[in-house]
C-alpha cells in the first residue's frame, strides 16, 4: 500500500465502524479512520511503549517490505511462531499490522504511516565512519594459489575429464600444501579463474591467466570471492553493497537485514542464516569488510568500496625484491610474503620442494628446461636471480644455469605440420617421413604427441608461426560494478479484504468449528460473526448472542439473536466465515 488512506480503502465497509470503534474508541468513516492511524504523535507513543521484542518485529517486517509473506515470517520465526502469531495479534489491535485476507496464512501489511517512524530508527544502526576507531583492514593474499600453480608446474598432475585430479595427484597436492592452505578449494577457484589446463590428461597452468592473476590479483580476488560467495542469492552482493554503502553499520543490523533479504527471496530459505554469517566472515577475513576496535562495526575498507563502486581495482605495485636466499645447493628459501609475479616465475624455472612460512625451491636441469619451454634464456635466467636474491649469486648457481641452457637440442614446429631438428635424429619417434633434409611431416592431428615425445628426451620443442595452443585470459566471471538485479514481487491480490491483525479469526473445518459456538454458548456471550447476507454473496458483520445448537441432515445450525436486527435468527455454522476476536 502507498499509503495508509489506500490500506484503509481495502478493508471492507462491514468492518470500518468494527474496526474504529476498537482501535480509537470512537464511531469514524473511512477517512477518519487513517486520519486517526496516522496521527504522528499516537505512533510515537505506541512504539515507545512496546517490548522490545515487538519493536524488533515491526523492524523486520519494514525490512522485509509493506507486504510479508506469512511462509517467510514463518522461516524467520520458525523456532517461535506461537510468540510471533501473540505479538502481530497485539500489534493487529493496536492498528500497526494488518492481514491480507482471512484464511489464517494471508500476507503480513505494516501501517504505511510507521514507514518514517521506522526509517528513523534505522538511522540508529548507523554512524559516520569518522566517528569511530577502525582496526587495519585484513589483505587477503594470493601466495596460496601461486604457489599451488608452481606446485602443479612440478609435479606433472593426471587428471581426469573435467579437471578432476587422480587420487595420486590429489595425494600428492595434499603432501606438498595441505599444512598451508586449503587444497581443493585453491584448485577448484584455479580452475573457475582459467588459470589450470588440460593437454594430454595432464593439469599445467595456463600461463597468460596465471600471470594476470599475479599482476591484478589481490585486490581483483578479494572482491571475485566476494561474489562468487553471493551466487546461491543472486543479488545478496548487491544487497550488501546497498545496505552498508559508504557508512559505518551495527554488524548485528546487517546480519540480521542480510538474512531477512535472503529469505524474502526464497532462496535456500533454511540455510539463509549460517549463509550471511559464513560471508560475514569471509568478507572480513578477505579484507573487503573492516571492523572497529569493538567489533561491533563495519564498513567497506575503502579499496573495495571503491572497486565496487566504479567497476575499477587498485593494481598493486611492488618494488624489486632482494628478500630470497639462494644458496650453493641450488636451493632457494623464499618468505610467504614475496611478491606474486616474482613468486610465479620462480616457479617456472625451479622446482617447489617444501611450502611454508619460508618455502623451498630447487633450480634443476629439468626446471630449467621447463624456463627455456616457456621463453627464458640464461641471460634473463640470471639477471631474475641476480635481481630478487638478497646476496651475490653463487658462482656454482651461474655455471650450471648456463651450462643446461646450452645442453638441450631444440626442435621448431612450423604450423603443426613440419618439424625442424638440428642435430641428432635418433631423438625422433619412428615413422616420420624426411620431406627435406633435417625436415619432417608431422601426420595430421599428431602434433601434441610428437612434441611431448621430443619433450621427454630433452628436446626443446619451439612453435613457429602460432602453431602451439594459445593462452587465454584470466575469467573474473560477473563484472564490475555491481548493479541491482530485478525486483522480485511477492504481493498476493487481496480477494478478501484487509484486516487489523488477528481481530478477525478464519474458522476451522470440521467438529473444532461447532465446539467455539459451543464455549460461546455455555459462557453466555455475545459474538461478531461475519456471515453472507441473505445466506450467499456479500459478508456482513452480525453481533450475535446464541442460544441453541442443533443438527439437521448432518448440518450444524445455531438459534441466536441478532443485536443488529432485533430478532431471533437461525444461522449455518459451515457457512460463518470468521469472528471477530476480542484482545
Amino acid at each position: 500500500m502507498t499509503s495508509t488512506h489506500d490500506l484503509i480503502a481495502k478493508i471492507p465497509s462491514y468492518m470500518i465502524e468494527i474496526v474504529s470503534s476498537h482501535i480509537l474508541g470512537v464511531h469514524a468513516d473511512p477517512r477518519a479512520l487513517a486520519e486517526g492511524l496516522s496521527d504522528e504523535a499516537r505512533l510515537v507513543k505506541i512504539l515507545d511503549s512496546l517490548p522490545a521484542r515487538q519493536g524488533d518485529l515491526l523492524m523486520d517486517l519494514y525490512e522485509l517490505g509493506e507486504h510479508v509473506a506469512w511462509d517467510v515470517l514463518g522461516w524467520v520465526y520458525r523456532n517461535d511462531i506461537d510468540q510471533l502469531r501473540s505479538d502481530l495479534e497485539q500489534l493487529g489491535h493496536l492498528g500497526l499490522v494488518f492481514q491480507g485476507g482471512l484464511t489464517g496464512r494471508d500476507p503480513v501489511i505494516l501501517l504505511p504511516s510507521l514507514f518514517s517512524l521506522l526509517e528513523t530508527r534505522k538511522k540508529g544502526y548507523y554512524l559516520p565512519p569518522e566517528k569511530l576507531t577502525w582496526n587495519e583492514p585484513r589483505k587477503a593474499t594470493l601466495w596460496g594459489h601461486i604457489t599451488m600453480l608452481n606446485t602443479i608446474r612440478t609435479g606433472k598432475i593426471r587428471c581426469k575429464a573435467g579437471m578432476e585430479p587422480f587420487k595420486r595427484g590429489w595425494e600428492f597436492l595434499d603432501e606438498i600444501l595441505s599444512n598451508v592452505l586449503d587444497v581443493r578449494r585453491v584448485y577448484w577457484e584455479l580452475v573457475e579463474l582459467g588459470c589450470l589446463k588440460e593437454r594430454g590428461g595432464t593439469v599445467f597452468p595456463q600461463q597468460r591467466s596465471a600471470m594476470n592473476l599475479a599482476l591484478e590479483g589481490d585486490s581483483r580476488y578479494r572482491l571475485w570471492r566476494f561474489t562468487q560467495s553471493c551466487r546461491q542469492n543472486p543479488g545478496l552482493d548487491y544487497q550488501v553493497f546497498a545496505t552498508v554503502g559508504e557508512r559505518a553499520i551495527r554488524k548485528d543490523f546487517l546480519t540480521r537485514s542480510l538474512v531477512l533479504w535472503a529469505v524474502s527471496r526464497d532462496e535456500a530459505a533454511g540455510e539463509a542464516g549460517a549463509h550471511v554469517h559464513t560471508l560475514m566472515d569471509l568478507l572480513v577475513e578477505l579484507g573487503v569488510f573492516q571492523e572497529d576496535i569493538s567489533g561491533d562495526w563495519i564498513r567497506f575498507s575503502e579499496e573495495a568500496f571503491r572497486a565496487l563502486k566504479t567497476g575499477k581495482t587498485d593494481a598493486a605495485v611492488h618494488s624489486y625484491s632482494e628478500e630470497v636466499i639462494i644458496q650453493p645447493t641450488m636451493e632457494i628459501l623464499v618468505p610467504g610474503d614475496f611478491d606474486a609475479v616474482d613468486l610465479l616465475n620462480l616457479g617456472e624455472m625451479s622446482d617447489l620442494v617444501q611450502a611454508d612460512v619460508v618455502s623451498i625451491y630447487r633450480i634443476t636441469r629439468e626446471s630449467v628446461f621447463r624456463a627455456l619451454q616457456e621463453g627464458w634464456n640464461a641471460e634473463k635466467l640470471l639477471n631474475f636471480l641476480e635481481r630478487i636474491s638478497r646476496h651475490a649469486l653463487p658462482p656454482n648457481v651461474s655455471i650450471n644455469i648456463t651450462g643446461w641452457t646450452r645442453s638441450h637440442p631444440e626442435a621448431h614446429v612450423i604450423r603443426g605440420t613440419f618439424l625442424v631438428l638440428g642435430g641428432d635424429h635418433a631423438l625422433l619417434p619412428k615413422g616420420l617421413d624426411e620431406v627435406l633434409p633435417g625436415i619432417f611431416r608431422i601426420p595430421e592431428r599428431c602434433e601434441e604427441d610428437v612434441s611431448s615425445f621430443l619433450e621427454k628426451r630433452g628436446v626443446m620443442v619451439r612453435a613457429v608461426d602460432g602453431a602451439r595452443e594459445v593462452d587465454s585470459d584470466i575469467d573474473w566471471g560477473k563484472s564490475l560494478p555491481l548493479k541491482a538485479p530485478g525486483r522480485i514481487q511477492h504481493r498476493a491480490a487481496q480477494k478478501e479484504g484487509v484486516y487489523p491483525f488477528g481481530m478477525v479469526m478464519p474458522l476451522p473445518y470440521g467438529p473444532r468449528r461447532e465446539a467455539m459456538f459451543e464455549e460461546t454458548l455455555h459462557e453466555g456471550k455475545s459474538m461478531i460473526i461475519f456471515y453472507p447476507r441473505q445466506g450467499y454473496g456479500e459478508i456482513q458483520a452480525r453481533k450475535i448472542s446464541p442460544v441453541f445448537i442443533y443438527r439437521r441432515g448432518g448440518v450444524a445450525f445455531m438459534e441466536a439473536f441478532c443485536e443488529d436486527t432485533g430478532e431471533g435468527e437461525v444461522f449455518d455454522i459451515s457457512k460463518v466465515r470468521a469472528l471477530f476476536r476480542q484482545p
